[in-house]
């Protein structure tokens, strides 16, 4: 029996798309009789609190990260909060419900926890009987994701942690699936290692590091941790990935023309899958798709500068699992990585670790168990 499956999103943070782009692309190629949307549902709701929203998220993240911190916490704790503005969703889900009458969805996919409340509030109202799926996009849950449970049908988490925290906050351990976040088979894949090493103009005889230091959000003090990177003893090669922002780029290409060491920088790229399976170090903040991308290779991970919320749990859950390191203070990133890139037996046990905890069929499984429970 053929299907019709919707899968929303909101810009909020790149994740939320990965996260849905790769459910889709997977549904596309293996269900072929499966008929799949995918929306931006936020933009589509309304364009100008889309860009408040996603504004308002941006700018805390890259300028006033503690404020983000403190709201993030607080909402933890009353769901007042969390609701993030109930009378707003409400709204906001007529217009979404224009789009299910159009669209007539069998099934539901939300990435992102304010789409999954509007979705949650239609079907509250007994306006449609799609089932409601929902993928975490983090490896902790949050109130934000937890909101009228009784109308979300599945819930798609990390690890088992957040499944037992879930299911403490009232949600039915039935409900809650055990995945892992959803990543792109291009992870999956094996690559000729020497024609990477040839397109980026990289030696196969030295270490290679790969630094996130762009993205949408940036990173305060992302130049001592490059300095640092730049500076220290082992002769290894970076590729750093600036992100789309000009002026990331500049400053990292001018500081690694003051550097003796090969480096590579890049702006955007689709070529991470292919970059990590080469990489034999990754420094990056701890967001939810990228922590996935890296587990998923099995490369030793250190965490910088992690937004606070979200991405400090994921750290915590990182650290904790002794799947990946921490850089607790920029000054200091020469003498750690010295000792890091020196020590073979930490760099393979974390590549250990990480191959015991990674999901590296996220993607099949969360596919799987949506379209045989429907």
């Amino acid at each position: 029996m053929n299907k019709k499956i919707v899968i929303l999103y909101a810009s909020v943070g790149g994740g939320h798309f990965k996260a849905a782009e790769a459910i889709k692309n997977y549904i596309t190629e293996n269900y072929p009789e499966t008929e799949t949307d995918m929306l931006d549902a936020l933009k589509y709701t309304n364009k100008a609190i889309d860009k408040i929203v996603v504004k308002s998220y941006v700018n805390m993240a890259r300028y006033s990260p503690e404020l983000w911190g403190d709201i993030y916490k607080l909402s933890a704790k009353q769901y007042s909060v969390a609701n993030f503005c109930n009378a707003v969703q409400k709204l906001l889900s007529r217009k979404l419900f224009k789009y299910f009458k159009e669209q007539k969805p069998d099934i539901i996919i939300s990435t992102h926890p304010f789409i999954t409340e509007m979705c949650a509030i239609i079907k509250k109202k007994g306006k449609i009987d799609a089932k409601l799926n929902v993928i975490l996009t983090d490896y902790a849950s949050h109130r934000f994701w937890e909101l009228e449970p009784e109308y979300v049908d599945n819930y798609f988490v990390a690890n088992e942690e957040m499944k037992h925290s879930m299911n403490y906050n009232g949600i039915p351990e039935t409900k809650i699936h055990v995945t892992g976040i959803p990543v792109s088979p291009a992870f999956l894949k094996e690559y000729d290692k020497s024609q990477i090493y040839n397109e980026f103009g990289l030696s196969e005889n030295k270490k290679t590091v790969l630094i996130f230091g762009g993205g949408e959000y940036g990173l305060s003090n992302i130049k001592n941790f490059y300095k640092g990177l730049l500076e220290v003893n082992e002769d290894i090669q970076i590729v750093t990935i600036a992100g789309k922002r000009i002026k990331s780029q500049r400053m990292f290409n001018e500081l690694a023309e003051t550097s003796n060491k090969k480096v590579v920088v890049l702006g955007y790229t689709n070529k991470i899958p292919e970059l990590m399976q080469i990489a034999d170090l990754v420094i990056s903040k701890p967001g939810g798709l990228t922590t996935t991308e890296i587990l998923t290779s099995h490369i030793p991970f250190v965490i910088i500068n992690p937004i606070p919320g979200q991405e400090e749990e994921n750290a915590e859950y990182l650290l904790n699992n002794g799947v990946a390191v921490r850089i607790f203070n920029s000054n200091k990133t020469k003498p750690f990585l010295d000792n890091l890139l020196s020590d073979e037996y930490r760099l393979s046990t974390l590549k250990s670790v990480q191959e015991h905890i990674a999901k590296p069929y996220s993607t099949k499984n969360i596919v799987e168990k949506i379209l045989c429970t429907d």
